[in-house]
């Protein structure tokens, strides 16, 4: 039966209910022009699919209209039997094709975890030797950091200990009077202070080097150095008693003369010379390779380096280094008297061969208490 109520007598549902329907059917209009036009491709679910069967005719009712509850009361008439009807409508325009149902893909099968897990393990245990090794790697480097200091610690107490040991033979020495020979003959005029036998010649190590004197005075000195020893000068107030050089860490005694015995002890002042401050040339003599090897590292002094010396009074002067030479044994001209406060400074050269002296001379700049 057709509903012949106008519209202003339905629902809002009954409305939006048509309004579907007629949408719907629209669109089944445009489709069969599109196939009326060969402009409608058949609809597939996969290349290799069958058709789908033929699907069960489908009811009167309009597929919009079951999915909207039963009308409320007082309206007698039932929509969900048959679609509403207007007048002039047609029962062939509402018959809908069916398409083809579309088949949903199957699920993927789930992957199997026994393989990840496989890999997981690898990793975990890569992970866990690497984590292993820097362990053991930072025991070993902090064992061996260990060993180092351990090593080097020992060596320090040694060459402290050795260290100690010198300077207590070096305050015994000071402690004794060392006597020293009545000269006969002054060794100065003929060749410069300092000279002895090289210790690499372990024949003659810690002796006077004869040699370099004339042959004429060898038997005269030879016996000179040999003669009962005498007690050393009494330090006047105005005697060197100390030497300072900063740059090259000198820090030593002063001892009245330059012969063998005095540079034993430490630095020799030849007597002849000046004292701090006079002018004049003041000479110090020490060993380099031999007794302390005071004047090691002589020749290193720049000429700037500074040189200080203290008097007996405890005054100090500070002379400054203005040349360098390396002269033979026999150029006794360094000991040469000046009208100016210097100080020279020799030893043997080279170190361990001795067949030269090394020569600093510097002027004096200051002087302080």
């Amino acid at each position: 039966m057709r509903d012949k109520r106008p519209v202003d007598e339905l629902s809002i549902e009954e409305l939006e209910r048509i309004l579907a329907i007629r949408k719907r059917e629209e669109r089944l209009k445009r489709l069969r022009r599109y196939d009326d036009r060969g402009r409608r491709l058949p609809v597939t679910l996969a290349d290799d699919a069958p058709p789908a069967p033929e699907p069960a005719p489908p009811p009167q009712q309009h597929e919009a209209a079951a999915t909207l509850p039963p009308p409320e009361p007082p309206v007698t008439y039932d929509l969900t039997d048959e679609l509403p009807r207007f007048e002039g409508e047609d029962d062939e325009d509402l018959v809908l094709p069916i398409l083809p149902r579309r088949q949903e893909p199957a699920p993927a099968p789930a992957s199997d975890g026994k393989g990840r897990s496989r890999v997981r393990g690898a990793w975990d245990k890569l992970l866990l030797a690497i984590e292993v090794v820097g362990v053991v790697g930072i025991v070993l480097i902090l064992a061996y950091g260990g060993y180092l200091i351990a090593t080097e610690n020992r060596r320090i107490e040694a060459l402290d200990q050795k260290s100690a040991e010198i300077q207590q033979e070096a305050a015994a020495l000071r402690a004794t009077a060392t006597p020293r020979p009545e000269l006969t003959i002054d060794l100065a005029q003929y060749v410069l202070p300092g000279g002895h036998y090289s210790p690499a010649d372990t024949s003659r190590a810690g002796q006077f080097n004869l040699d370099e004197l004339p042959a004429s005075i060898r038997p005269a000195a030879a016996s000179q150095l040999v003669a009962p020893r005498a007690a050393p000068p009494t330090p006047q107030p105005t005697s060197p008693t100390r030497i300072v050089i900063p740059a090259i860490g000198v820090d030593a005694a002063i001892y009245g003369g330059d012969d063998w015995y005095a540079l034993q002890k430490g630095v020799g002042h030849y007597l002849n010379s000046a004292n701090p401050g006079e002018n004049g040339n003041m000479v110090l003599t020490a060993h380099n390779d031999v007794y302390g090897e005071i004047f090691r590292y002589l020749e290193n002094l720049e000429v700037g380096d500074e040189v200080r010396v203290q008097a007996d009074n405890g005054k100090w002067y500070t002379y400054v280094v203005s040349e360098t030479h390396i002269v033979n044994p026999s150029d006794t001209w360094v000991l040469a008297h000046q009208n100016r406060p210097t100080v020279t400074l020799i030893t043997c050269h080279p170190y361990r061969v001795d067949t030269q002296r090394y020569v600093v001379f510097a002027d004096l700049v200051g002087e302080s208490f």
